[in-house]
C-alpha cells in the first residue's frame, strides 16, 4: 500500500468535519494510506489549555474521554478520505455525517501532559456502509498513552 503524506492544518480540516474551538481536537492531518485505511495526524497539548485548570491542578493530566475524542475526530477525517477516495480536501468538502456509537474498549498507559504534541492515528476495522468500527491510539514520542476501539454511525 501506498501512504501519502499530508499538511492540512485546522482550516482544512473543519471543511471535513463539524467539531470547532474549543472541540476541535486535531492540528494537522500529516498522512493517510487509502489501501491500508488509515490516518495519521497531530495535537498539541498547550499548557494553557482550560481544561488542566481542572484536571488535574498541581498535577495536570490531560483527560482521557478527549483523547477518545482526538482519536474519534481523526477516524470521522479517514472516513471523508475514503468515501471520497481521495488524499485532497477539496474547497467545497462538507463534513462527514457520523455520530459515535458505543466504545469497546479503551486503554490509557500513560497519561498526557500539558507541553507535548500528541500523533494520533486511526485505522478502520470495518465498515458495511452504515456502521463504523475504528482502532486509533494516541502517542507522545513512541510512548501509546491511549489505545481505543470504537465505533460509530452514519447519518444518512
Amino acid at each position: 500500500s501506498v501512504a501519502s503524506k499530508l499538511d492540512f492544518g485546522i482550516e482544512e480540516i473543519q471543511r471535513i468535519i463539524p467539531h470547532r474551538s474549543p472541540f476541535l481536537l486535531i492540528d494537522r492531518l500529516t498522512g493517510v494510506d487509502l489501501e491500508a485505511e488509515c490516518i495519521t495526524g497531530e495535537r498539541i497539548i498547550k499548557a494553557d489549555d482550560p481544561v488542566f485548570e481542572g484536571h488535574f491542578p498541581g498535577s495536570p493530566v490531560y483527560p482521557g474521554v478527549l483523547e477518545l475524542e482526538m482519536i474519534g475526530q481523526l477516524a470521522l477525517c479517514l472516513h471523508y478520505f475514503l468515501s471520497e477516495k481521495t488524499v485532497n480536501i477539496a474547497q467545497d468538502a462538507r463534513p462527514v455525517p457520523v455520530r459515535a456509537t458505543r466504545v469497546l474498549g479503551a486503554y490509557y498507559l500513560a497519561p498526557i501532559v500539558p507541553d507535548c504534541t500528541v500523533g494520533l492515528s486511526a485505522k478502520s476495522i470495518e465498515f458495511d456502509g452504515f456502521l463504523a468500527r475504528v482502532v486509533g491510539q494516541a502517542l507522545v514520542g513512541d510512548q501509546v498513552c491511549c489505545a481505543v476501539v470504537s465505533e460509530g454511525y452514519l447519518l444518512e
